[in-house]
């Protein structure tokens, strides 16, 4: 299993994706240059573009991660090779998806001390009253890291029982979609605008509130834009939340792939 986790972290390095990656690392550079035109925000400013360039980044390893591996080894009949060995399909597909964590955790970190950088030179532009959370801004690149990497668990899943590339692709993309728009559904409907609606559709939409992932949960860019005080309490019940539910769809990817027909 860490031997193919090994392989798939090497292996990406050998392909074009290296290249995309580095290419998108060094948007950090531009930061400041952009962060200087808000004038009065720019450490704000700063903060949250590294932020989103990060989200961005992840996003696309994780669905690249997701997609594209255990489809194209299946394509190229490297699966079959791989299966050869005395290796359970289990340790194979963790062993792929240890591999891109893996990856997109090297990439996060690199992300994180190039922000660090970033925002330490755009605070030095102009002196903002707040404060820069290093804690806070550490602990959204750890919460971001931890979304994509359930968005990736999600992009398995689909890949495990799919034939295609393309279903696995816009699967994950709208379950990404999703995740991002459930709370703010479930707020409005059910709070904001709770009586137009029969009680079937608000039962139906509680139902699709609790399967899909809440996404924006694991979204801290406000706490350490504006050095907002952080409830501990949510950002336990978060971690706990991504434990449970990253469990259950890796669970679940592991039975089915186990028992695909992969002639």
């Amino acid at each position: 299993m860490f031997l193919v986790a090994w392989l798939t972290f090497k292996n990406v390095f050998k392909d074009r994706i290296a290249l995309i990656i580095l290419s998108m690392v060094l948007l950090y550079v531009s930061i400041p240059v952009f962060s200087s035109f808000s004038m009065r925000q720019i450490q704000e400013v700063s903060i949250t573009m590294s932020l989103t360039l990060n989200s961005f980044i992840l996003l696309f390893l994780s669905i690249f991660g997701a997609t594209a591996t255990v489809w194209r080894d299946i394509e190229r009949k490297f699966v079959y090779t791989i299966l050869s060995y005395p290796i359970k399909r289990s340790d194979y597909l963790i062993g792929r998806f240890l591999g891109f964590a893996l990856l997109m955790f090297f990439v996060a970190t690199v992300n994180f001390i190039l922000s660090v950088i970033s925002i330490h030179l755009c605070a030095g532009m102009y002196k903002s009253r707040l404060p820069i959370m290093w804690n806070s801004i550490a602990l959204s690149f750890v919460f971001s890291y931890m979304q994509y990497i359930l968005l990736m668990a999600f992009g398995f899943l689909f890949a495990s029982f799919s034939t295609s590339f393309f279903m696995p692709f816009f699967a994950t993309i709208s379950v990404f979609i999703a995740g991002n728009a459930s709370q703010g559904i479930y707020d409005y409907i059910l709070h904001s605008s709770k009586a137009h609606y029969s009680l079937l559709s608000q039962t139906v939409i509680k139902i699709i509130y609790y399967i899909v992932p809440n996404f924006s949960s694991f979204d801290l860019t406000a706490y350490a834009t504006y050095a907002l005080k952080m409830n501990y309490s949510n950002i336990i019940s978060t971690f706990i939340y991504f434990v449970l539910y990253f469990t259950i769809i890796v669970s679940l990817t592991n039975i089915i792939f186990s028992r695909r027909n992969l002639i």
